[in-house]
């Protein structure tokens, strides 16, 4: 009981520290880098238009919003997001350019890396039932060997180009408007936290 307030008082306090954070999108060649980012409730945004010459925009277009202001080269356009949630975006002027951000509770990010320092420890056989899992089910889009299929690569060189929080809000909520579904009915935070490390290293 203890321990568990102890833990509760950190992830409050640690939570508390990271609020409020600004994240940097930077728009070039007709991109949003990253074009997926996951933050936390109480997070700003600030989008910078890093082009020689083209003008964008930022479109919640899906929240029913009006599109906002051009911005030009060396401008920038910032949001805080007040509330959890996936959040679609794409640039007015060029619709092939979409965006997507994650908004979790203030404290989901300070808990997955405490789970994460704590290794917590899953048996073997839970081990062993995450790991089939991954290779039949996940393996159907993903390819047996991981490697890709109708799904993008899962091996450390593929997958290591995202955070670890990215990964681990992929497998809980999915990707709206993918095939990718979420995975959260299926393993606890704890075992989605585990299975994250696995993919980093390599699942042989």
């Amino acid at each position: 009981m203890k321990f568990i307030l102890l833990f509760l008082l950190y992830i409050s306090m640690a939570s508390t520290a990271l609020a409020n954070t600004k994240h940097d999108i930077e728009i070039i060649k007709f991109k949003f880098s990253p074009a997926e980012i996951t933050i936390a409730v109480g997070d700003t945004i600030r989008w910078t238009n890093k082009e020689k010459r083209q003008y964008h925009s930022v479109w919640f277009e899906k929240l029913g919003e009006p599109e906002p202001q051009y911005f030009f080269p060396d401008e920038f356009f910032e949001r805080t997001f007040d509330k959890a949630g996936d959040f679609p975006y794409r640039c007015g002027p060029h619709p092939r350019m979409i965006g997507i951000v994650h908004v979790k509770p203030a404290d989901t990010k300070q808990a997955e890396k405490v789970a994460t320092k704590a290794n917590t420890i899953i048996s073997k056989e839970r081990q062993k039932e995450i790991l089939h899992l991954l290779k039949h089910d996940c393996g159907s889009c993903h390819g047996m060997t991981l490697k890709g299929g109708l799904g993008p690569s899962l091996k450390p060189d593929a997958i290591n180009k995202m955070s670890t929080e990215q990964i681990v809000a992929t497998i809980t909520y999915g990707r709206p408007g993918t095939p990718m579904p979420p995975w959260k009915p299926f393993f606890n935070q704890q075992e989605i936290v585990w299975l994250t490390q696995q993919l980093q290293q390599g699942i042989k």
